[in-house]
């Protein structure tokens, strides 16, 4: 969320389930495995090589210690109408603002091998150049009994051309991810050791990777203020071995730091920031705006993606990616046999991103 959220006024708790490791090289066992003794075969790893990290198995997790409320010493606190912006000025789709608040709401959960719980629902919205561009509501919860935070799923949308929400995707614990079942991801141990991994995503077809937790002891800048001893985390995407972030989070307040989503600039944690902007965009008139109109042509844009991308075409499509409406080509890459998407600016033939 890299959206993402100075002082250490709070009292570190100590952990009473060991955080060990799971062996991952063509194995891994989902939600189904844990909750009914059953082993399955996943071709999964990081680029090729053997990771070791730890899974819902290994955490002990329980219906009636998990929490909607609550407050990891190194995460934002789960209380609701907690509020932090993150901005990201230099952002390839324009000036990006992204605006988490806790809602008064819960999602409640009935896990089989877990039990009946209630995790708490964290709005993010994200805008470029003051347009809403998307939103989601994540489901996060605490564990009373290591202070430990988790997630089980969240639904997002993403906006159309004249504001109407599009369902873009979701995913939920105990679900189907083609694989076996969705399971749990942890956002945030307690205690906080370097070196050690553990799933942040366990949905195998929406979100799946790992985060390794990188060093601690960090001072660090930005535009809500300086911060001390603080830590360091990267996550890996187990299906998209390119995307790799980088996250800092201080005592008391949470993320300040994501090299996808930007800085910190303003928090309900800090007593001394401005959060009057908090909505601000919401509550200008709304930007009128034309729908697109394709100054390239399909096959120009087809053209200008193989160029970048040699290889064979399987689909084509006009779509919005950031603050551009784009050609989305699919290629098959001819060097690797990788499906790889081409981003084509309607208007300028511009390639103004790729994703495989």
């Amino acid at each position: 969320m890299k959206f993402t959220r100075v002082s250490s006024c709070y009292t570190p708790w100590v952990i009473r389930v060991p955080l060990s490791a799971t062996i991952v090289m063509v194995t891994l066992l989902g939600l189904a495995t844990v909750l009914s003794a059953e082993t399955k075969d996943v071709a999964r790893t990081q680029s090729g090589a053997r990771v070791t990290f730890s899974t819902v198995k290994d955490w002990n997790l329980k219906g009636e210690n998990l929490s909607p409320r609550g407050h990891n010493p190194l995460y934002f606190p789960l209380k609701p109408g907690f509020r932090y912006i993150m901005e990201y000025p230099n952002h390839p789709h324009g000036l990006l603002r992204i605006e988490v608040m806790i809602l008064d709401q819960t999602e409640p959960f009935d896990i089989p091998g877990i039990g009946k719980f209630e995790c708490a629902v964290v709005q993010e919205e994200e805008f470029y150049d003051g347009r809403f561009d998307q939103q989601a509501h994540n489901w996060f919860c605490s564990d009373k009994t290591t202070n430990s935070m988790y997630t089980f799923g969240e639904i997002s949308w993403e906006l159309d051309q004249v504001g109407r929400k599009v369902f873009a995707g979701t995913w939920r614990v105990g679900d189907p991810d083609g694989n076996g079942m969705a399971e749990p991801g942890l956002l945030m141990p307690e205690p906080f050791n370097v070196g050690d991994k553990y799933i942040f995503d366990g949905h195998e077809a929406e979100a799946y990777g790992y985060t390794e937790n990188m060093e601690k002891g960090i001072t660090i800048t930005v535009p809500a203020g300086t911060f001390k001893d603080c830590v360091r985390t990267r996550e890996y995407s187990l299906t998209n071995p390119s995307d790799i972030t980088d996250k800092w989070w201080c005592p008391g307040v949470g993320i300040v730091k994501d090299t996808s989503d930007g800085e910190l600039v303003a928090s309900d944690a800090l007593p001394d920031t401005d959060m009057s902007s908090f909505g601000k965009h919401h509550r200008e008139p709304r930007k009128q705006t034309q729908p697109p109109v394709a100054k390239v042509s399909s096959g120009e844009a087809r053209k200008i993606a193989l160029e970048v991308m040699p290889g064979k075409v399987t689909s084509m499509k006009v779509e919005r990616f950031g603050k551009y409406n784009v050609y989305a080509v699919e290629i098959i890459a001819e060097k690797d046999g990788v499906e790889t998407d081409v981003f084509v600016d309607i208007e300028s033939g511009k390639v103004v991103g790729t994703d495989r």
